[in-house]
């Protein structure tokens, strides 16, 4: 057998997840953000009634938490939303270190005159009412 004849083979390349990879990672942070309100939510709910086990409350947490988001995630109107969103979020023109840097400075440094002036005029008006009242 030549390799004309020879019939290709495929070569398994892992396929790249793109934009949903960003997704997945936001229904993730979700997930863990939802599994900490509950367990606080349930700690106190039933703290009403009888001491919580920390054990027993985190696990109905953790299965509510994945249960809501895997729910969420399979939605189609929900991922179809947070598709769109992360789509937009990747044409956005990010900063780069060094323009970031720069405007931080520029905030810091206007900040810190604001607080002189603001402070300025707050001596300034101190001084003046007690000049009034006759402090």
């Amino acid at each position: 057998m030549d390799e004309q004849e020879r019939p290709e083979i495929e070569t398994l390349q892992p396929k790249s997840l793109g934009l949903e990879r960003w997704v997945q990672m936001a229904f993730l942070a979700f997930g863990l953000g939802t599994l900490w309100v509950l367990d606080k939510v349930i700690s106190l709910v039933w703290d009403r009634f009888a001491e919580p086990t920390p054990e027993l409350v985190t696990f109905v947490s953790l299965v509510l938490a994945a249960v809501i988001t895997v729910a969420l995630y399979r939605n189609p109107k929900v991922s179809r939303i947070s598709h769109e969103i992360v789509g937009e979020l990747a044409k956005v023109s990010w900063p780069s270190r060094k323009e970031t840097q720069v405007s931080t400075i520029v905030v810091i440094v206007t900040s810190l005159i604001a607080a002189v002036i603001v402070g300025a005029f707050d001596a300034a008006w101190s001084a003046i009412t007690d000049l009034i009242y006759k402090v």
